[in-house]
């Protein structure tokens, strides 16, 4: 299951690139998401020949402990850094929830119901 990661300012400023990437760096830095951790390029605006530098994080979940890994990781990354921010978490069906520096509560919740709904999927 692939969920996918947004680094939101918290008071509405751009994301620089540089700082998904320093993120992406952070998390693939823990063994149970170490290969799980992509990075996704933004589209290139009109008139450009490339993109805007990463857009946002997508995180293969294959496992509990890769789950509990990156809801641990995530507030400790947010407290890190100089400016308000929060991750959004989206799932492949548009569930999402949004992490910040003082909780993960909500976000381990989604997640770890969707890791159930994905092993033992609902039947019609």
């Amino acid at each position: 299951m692939n969920v996918q990661l947004y680094l939101v300012e918290d008071d509405g400023a751009h994301v620089p690139a540089a700082d998904l990437a320093l993120i992406r760096k952070q998390l693939t830095a823990h063994p149970d998401l170490r290969g799980h951790v992509s990075s996704l390029g933004a589209a290139p605006a009109e008139g450009e020949m490339s993109g805007g530098g990463i857009e946002l994080l997508l995180v293969g979940l294959g496992s509990g402990g890769a789950l509990t890994a990156l809801v641990t990781a995530l507030p400790a990354l947010l407290q890190a850094r100089r400016s308000a921010a929060s991750v959004e978490i989206t799932l492949a069906d548009g569930r999402s929830a949004k992490v910040t520096a003082d909780s993960a509560e909500d976000a381990r919740m989604l997640l770890e119901q969707a890791m159930r709904e994905h092993v033992n999927p609902p039947r019609p």
